[in-house]
């Protein structure tokens, strides 16, 4: 065989060989894609005081494992004592006041009383007075001072029950409804909460994770101080190609492969995706278009995310949030292309042995 003849046929066998090649990458991208673009996830919780002050104490250390509700740090509480102390006195002035206020209506009430008797007697007076008019035997003087006397008790008697009336608002609500001591409670009530709130605690179970918090520091509310990675809630995400998933359905069986567990697979299953990318997302800031100005030939296929979720049991522990990992999902029914996946994916968990 001439040397030509003997590179044709190899080139031959080359070409048969890439056709094979690329048609199985097509196969296996429709029905059992694959991405090495995944990471595993943990929540992490950025623990914040709801208070400010001084930092007196920190009960943890970095990487240690805690609890939900247990204490993580306190904050010097002195300044809230002072200003529960405070909305207690408030308070307490608030139901004295109410009590001289509630006097007040007791006297003005007694001078109503007062003045209705006082105008009663003065019309029985002048109708008296009228009688013996009536007999020649008191002048008109007479009468005309008893009318002058009864116009001013009734005077009185409305001047009586205004001040009744102006003692009734000033006093408002009895009891724990009124106005006054509703707010002086609720002051107590905020007083008190703010100074539970120097004492934080772990919000989920988890790890702390990067701590750098010293006695001393200045806290500011709402501000984080620390990071707690939370455990048993961990989820895979994973970055595919948007026409890899053109073909997968939610539910889908998945294989997962740890860069930090080689010559594992693990069985996982496909939860939901993402309905967009940052790209896609549009905001009415006022700016024109911005067109894809690339001249190249064979663009960047979009990724889209996934997630993808397993037994929480069977993930190591030791994972840190942020693991890499490959994540291949069974798009298709058919038992030979599954079984080709898993054979794949058991293949590459055995080659992270490697790198």
């Amino acid at each position: 065989m001439t040397p030509d003849l003997h590179f044709n046929r190899w080139m031959k066998r080359a070409g048969i060989l890439f056709l094979l090649i690329l048609i199985y990458i097509l196969i296996t991208d429709m029905t059992t894609p694959m991405t090495s673009y995944s990471m595993l996830q943990r929540p992490v919780v950025g623990v914040a005081p709801r208070v400010s002050g001084e930092v007196t104490e920190v009960l943890v250390k970095n990487n240690a494992s805690v609890k939900a509700g247990d204490l993580l740090f306190r904050i010097d509480p002195r300044d809230y004592e002072l200003a529960l102390e405070k909305a207690e006195l408030a308070l307490r002035e608030v139901n004295q006041t109410n009590a001289t206020l509630k006097a007040q209506l007791a006297q003005a009430e007694a001078n109503v009383r007062e003045a209705e008797v006082n105008h009663k007697e003065q019309i029985r007076e002048l109708n008296r007075i009228r009688e013996l008019v009536a007999k020649d035997m008191v002048s008109q003087q007479e009468i005309d001072r008893a009318e002058t006397q009864v116009e001013a008790a009734k005077a009185q008697l409305a001047a009586a029950v205004e001040n009744r009336n102006a003692a009734r608002v000033n006093l408002g609500d009895q009891g724990e409804q009124n106005l006054r001591v509703r707010l002086a409670i609720n002051d107590v009530k905020q007083a008190q909460l703010n100074l539970s709130r120097c004492d934080v605690k772990a919000p989920e179970t988890g790890v702390i994770s990067n701590l750098q918090l010293l006695p001393g520091v200045q806290a500011q509310a709402n501000q984080p101080l620390m990071s707690l990675v939370t455990v048993g809630k961990e989820r895979i995400a994973a970055d595919f190609r948007e026409k890899s998933l053109s073909h997968v359905d939610h539910k889908v069986k998945a294989w997962v492969v740890f860069d930090a567990v080689p010559g594992e697979v693990f069985d996982a299953q496909l939860e939901g995706r993402d309905l967009g990318v940052a790209q896609g997302q549009l905001q009415a800031d006022g700016l024109l278009a911005h067109p894809d100005d690339s001249d190249r030939w064979v663009r960047d296929a979009q990724r889209v995310r996934v997630y993808v979720g397993m037994d929480k049991s069977l993930v190591p522990q030791y994972l840190v949030t942020g693991s890499r990992a490959t994540v291949m999902l069974a798009a298709s029914d058919s038992g030979i292309m599954q079984m080709i996946g898993s054979l794949q994916m058991h293949i590459i968990s055995l080659l992270r042995y490697i790198y």
